[in-house]
């Protein structure tokens, strides 16, 4: 499974810290550095080669727009998130033409955030399934940037993101969980931990038992389906 490096672009080392805090809870995403100007960002781009880039616009030596421009024209294949304070329509404008994969208006919101890397996510697994394209594909991975293209299929109170966190605690870790481990596990709570193993279940992903505890009390333990 790949792993996506982040670098972060912020000179606010206290929302910097925040955004790799974020960035390292999230499913297949890893901050691998911080930076707090474009000098350092420039550097740690050539020598880290991240996969994306949480960029802010308003640095000390300069605009964040400066360095899109630059990564353009050196072909560096690293995305950009836009994070910026920025809300006039010229900025907003040229980094949308510069090709950002997504803007994002300080303060910002972390769900909002959670849903730019789900989609990010849907999109790179796109690029990866074939060497070759069609109208369908090539639309795809345009939408995938709009926020319209979140799994309708998915009911209230399921998000994908941790959906697949949830599906991946039943691979990499224990084979069996109840509430109260796979809440520690993906760390959520109990009760959205319930929410999501009663998802599961009704989809075949899982199958539960009732088994008795260490205090002789049942529970339901939940296991991978072999289906």
């Amino acid at each position: 499974m790949d792993i996506i490096d982040v670098l972060i672009v912020e000179d606010e080392s206290n929302i910097a810290e925040l955004h790799a805090h974020f960035i390292n809870k999230t499913f297949r995403f890893k901050a691998v550095g911080i930076a707090g100007n474009l000098a350092e960002a420039r550097t740690m781009i050539r020598i880290l080669k991240p996969k994306l880039i949480l960029l802010d616009n308003y640095l000390p030596d300069g605009q964040g727009l400066n360095l899109i421009k630059d990564l353009i024209d050196s072909k560096n294949s690293g995305d950009i998130i836009f994070i910026t304070a920025a809300s006039d329509m010229v900025t907003v404008r040229e980094a949308v033409r510069s090709g950002v994969f997504d803007y994002l208006l300080k303060p910002i919101a972390y769900d909002r955030l959670q849903d730019t890397l789900n989609r990010y996510l849907k999109y790179t697994n796109s690029l990866k399934s074939t060497d070759r394209v069609n109208q369908r594909l090539v639309d795809d991975l345009f939408n995938f940037q709009s926020r319209d293209m979140n799994n309708d299929n998915l009911p209230k109170g399921i998000d994908e993101l941790t959906l697949n966190k949830v599906k991946a605690a039943f691979k990499i870790a224990t084979p069996a969980h109840t509430a109260d481990s796979l809440s520690t596990t993906v760390q959520i709570s109990k009760t959205t931990s319930r929410r999501y193993l009663e998802y599961c279940t009704a989809g075949n992903y899982l199958i539960a038992k009732i088994e008795h505890g260490r205090v002789g009390r049942p529970e339901r333990v939940y296991y991978k389906s072999e289906q």
